[in-house]
């Protein structure tokens, strides 16, 4: 007979817990990194407590589309467009080390830890200029990072398939080192017959090594481009109907509206989702004037109508692509529902579920929840609704994986008096 005292009851237990779409504020009891029990109130021991003060908790972050292998990279060299950005890509690329991507990566994850970020879905180069050198510092940065923020990685050949001889071979080689998916970019090809082979050579190589499809289409916001619906097809054609994402999506919106509406059929009649990246796309694209035109944006709100999925990422960070970001999915949905036009409740709500519920099933990942049964993936926020979480940014918030803290944001405000 053993005279250890016993355990505490729970791992972690959480007081006076706001839910969305809920009006009574919750306990909610934690054991073995998942949600044991949601209920009014909770009693016994626990390891830790939190005290929400009303606070709302929401399933963690996800982010399914961001290219950590580049981020904190703009000093080396920075573009003004996304043309003068491809045709110089390759100078930045040559120059990284496994060291190197490893540093930038992890001061990336660091961030993505504070602010909520539960899961990644990571856009490496894996091409000519970089060959595997991104591909294996971003493994190493997601190794330090394990139980923190799970990090999953696409290989993504930005350089072409056609155009860069050596990617097909490098393609292969990282999905034989773990990659979870098949990236693309089939605009970056000389014609639309070596876009077609791009499309294929990806959908078979998924196909061969049974991963998804994660691929850039209808990037650049110009009304020729049909590269969206070259996917589309492809994907039904190679049956990897409920196997791919669409990326960007931005010429789509500049389509005329009957191409557009065929276009999302065709979508939805290949179970495709769609990943937008408005915050980048903001900057980078929007006409080539001083006169900004479309904002580099997608048709959201009618591919949900149509009944696709979408989700939002971020896309970059301080690179030769982007300028800003600071690794906040709170800050991408309250520049998502601006982007997309989101007014209503419901529309608002539909922007923070493409950063958490929405986000998780773009990845193939399980959809979280607050709620018993679920993987204790959780942010804790000072602000009581949906509209202050926006409206406070950064706010006070702590996340926790797995049960556990493993980072927050502290705010304060001083003012004279």
């Amino acid at each position: 007979m053993s005279d250890a005292a016993p355990g505490p009851d729970w791992d972690l237990l959480i007081h006076d817990a706001g839910r969305l779409d809920e009006v009574e504020p919750v306990s909610i009891g934690i054991r073995g990194g998942r949600i044991e029990a949601v209920a009014p109130s909770l009693e016994g021991t626990a390891a830790e407590r939190i005290d929400a003060r009303g606070g709302l908790v929401t399933p963690s972050f996800v982010d399914p589309h961001f290219h950590i292998d580049k981020v904190l990279s703009r000093d080396l060299l920075g573009a003004l467009g996304p043309q003068e950005a491809f045709d110089r890509a390759r100078e930045v690329k040559t120059r990284f080390t496994v060291a190197d991507v490893e540093e930038r990566a992890s001061q990336a994850l660091r961030l993505a830890a504070a602010h909520g970020i539960g899961r990644l879905h990571a856009q490496i180069d894996v091409d000519f200029a970089t060959r595997l050198v991104s591909f294996e510092g971003v493994m190493r940065a997601r190794d330090r990072f394990a139980g923190v923020v799970d990090v999953t990685l696409a290989a993504f050949p930005q350089e072409g398939i056609v155009a860069d001889k050596e990617a097909p071979a490098l393609l292969r080689e990282a999905l034989e080192m773990g990659a979870a998916a098949v990236g693309g970019l089939p605009e970056v090809e000389a014609s639309v017959a070596d876009q077609r082979t791009h499309v294929d050579t990806c959908l078979e190589l998924a196909a061969e090594f049974g991963v998804p499809v994660e691929m850039h289409a209808d990037y650049m916001d110009r009304a020729e481009l049909k590269t969206l619906e070259m996917l589309a097809d492809a994907t039904v054609a190679h049956g990897m109907q409920g196997r791919v994402v669409g990326s960007h999506c931005n010429a789509l919106a500049v389509y005329p509206d009957d191409e557009a509406g065929r276009v999302i059929d065709k979508v939805l009649a290949a179970d495709m989702a769609i990943t937008v990246l408005p915050i980048a796309n903001l900057q980078m694209l929007g006409g080539d004037g001083r006169t900004p035109r479309n904002r580099g944006s997608s048709r959201v709100k009618e591919l949900l109508d149509a009944g696709v999925n979408v989700a939002a990422g971020a896309d970059n960070m301080y690179d030769i692509w982007y300028r800003f970001n600071r690794m906040d999915p709170a800050e991408l949905a309250y520049m998502t529902v601006h982007s997309a036009g989101m007014r209503t409740d419901e529309e608002v709500r539909e922007g923070f579920e493409m950063v958490t519920t929405r986000a998780a099933r773009i990845i193939g990942a399980p959809v979280p929840a607050v709620a018993a049964g679920s993987a204790a993936d959780l942010v804790v926020f000072e602000a009581t609704s949906l509209v202050d979480i926006l409206r406070r940014l950064p706010g006070r918030r702590i996340h926790i994986k797995g049960g556990r803290r493993v980072g927050g944001v502290e705010g304060s405000f001083w003012s004279a008096a």
